[in-house]
């Protein structure tokens, strides 16, 4: 990867834009040709940042964008982005914000149902456009079968109010043991939609499939699939077969040298005594930057220059030291957190936890930096 000079920091996360299309590619090749595809761009796209994201993909014409609250919606139509958005938890007090910004809310309890209601009466709005969110085993938001009659009745009460689309959420799709329950997720989840649009006389886009579901039941993948962390070059099942590339690659930069003699320790609570001179490395990354104090003596390693280099001593709030005895490294050497070298599955297993947690923690002091290798 050919990094670029300019940022105005040492600590950057590089995107690889190139990268993130050939996923969206990946992913366009396991759906049926009028299966749209939702890109979700939600906590600044999984955080690699959600502007670059959005105009990236709205360039091909990606169908729709899913944000969970409706200030990023807002962030994305201040600068430009004129696709779809869906707001998967809008919030009671941003349904004018939504209306000025034609956003669309997910609509997914009888509270949320009748005060939406209530705003499209009150304003007279002609065609207030909602999307109905079903709740077939993840316990998280939705409508219950039970509240189905409550739905109806509601909606054929309010005809100014359009269904978009019916969508629900499956909670183990990734997991094979599990298969048995998603495949009742799906038939729940299609009963609900038949019973809402022979009530209301029209179709409604359907979707329920995330990454793992568009991967490993294409059964289920419905009139649209929503794309998260499989746009990003991740998948939680770890399937080589799709060729993903990671999108995201963490760079930063050697700050300062020193040597200590034996005895000496290095960082807080001198948990790390040289037993003999070493030659050390200070890297302007810390907690406070997404590298977290987990890491911390010898669990965590760095790249640099050919060669993996442990933490010594606990990870602080901005710097992180690695023993770098016998090498050649200078002040200014770029360091490799995550990328090519180290894998980002390989770091979150070190962080115990996962490319998501690992990407979203990430501060936002980092630079993020687009770059394009075949330009």
């Amino acid at each position: 990867m050919i990094l670029p000079q300019k940022a105005f920091s040492d600590t950057i996360l590089y995107l690889d834009m190139d990268s993130l299309l050939k996923n969206l590619e990946v992913f366009q090749g396991l759906v049926a040709k009028n299966v749209k595809i939702m890109a979700m761009i939600k906590a600044n796209a999984y955080g690699t940042g959600a502007v670059t994201i959005a105009k990236a993909l709205e360039k091909k014409n990606i169908d729709y964008f899913g944000v969970a609250y409706a200030d990023e919606g807002n962030e994305l139509r201040i600068n430009g982005i004129k696709t779809p958005i869906m707001v998967m938890n809008p919030g009671e007090k941003n349904i004018d914000l939504m209306i000025s910004q034609n956003l669309e809310p997910e609509i997914f309890s009888e509270d949320s149902l009748h005060r939406y209601m209530e705003f499209i009466q009150q304003k007279n709005i002609p065609d207030g456009k909602i999307h109905i969110k079903v709740d077939t085993g993840m316990n998280r938001l939705g409508f219950k079968i039970k509240d189905l009659p409550m739905v109806i009745e509601s909606l054929k009460n309010n005809p100014s109010v359009k269904v978009l689309s019916i969508m629900s959420h499956f909670a183990s799709a990734d997991i094979s043991k599990e298969d048995a329950f998603t495949r009742k997720q799906n038939i729940d989840f299609n009963l609900f939609c038949e019973k809402i649009e022979s009530e209301l006389g029209y179709k409604c886009t359907r979707h329920i499939s995330n990454t793992s579901a568009t991967e490993r039941h294409t059964a289920f993948n419905a009139d649209m699939v929503r794309i998260g962390i499989g746009l990003y070059g991740h998948t939680p099942i770890n399937n080589t077969e799709l060729s993903l590339s990671p999108v995201a690659h963490l760079y930063s930069k050697v700050s300062h040298i020193h040597f200590i003699r034996e005895g000496e320790g290095v960082s807080y609570g001198r948990d790390y005594i040289a037993k003999e001179d070493r030659k050390i490395a200070t890297i302007p990354i810390g907690y406070a930057d997404g590298f977290p104090r987990l890491l911390s003596n010898g669990v965590g390693k760095m790249f640099i220059n050919g060669k993996l280099y442990p933490v010594i001593g606990k990870v602080c709030m901005d710097m992180t030291m690695l023993d770098i005895t016998d090498s050649a490294i200078k002040v200014g050497d770029p360091v490799e957190i995550f990328g090519s070298n180290i894998k980002i599955i390989d770091f979150a297993k070190n962080c115990k936890t996962t490319c998501y947690e690992v990407l979203t923690r990430l501060s936002s002091r980092i630079d993020r930096i687009p770059i394009h290798n075949q330009e």
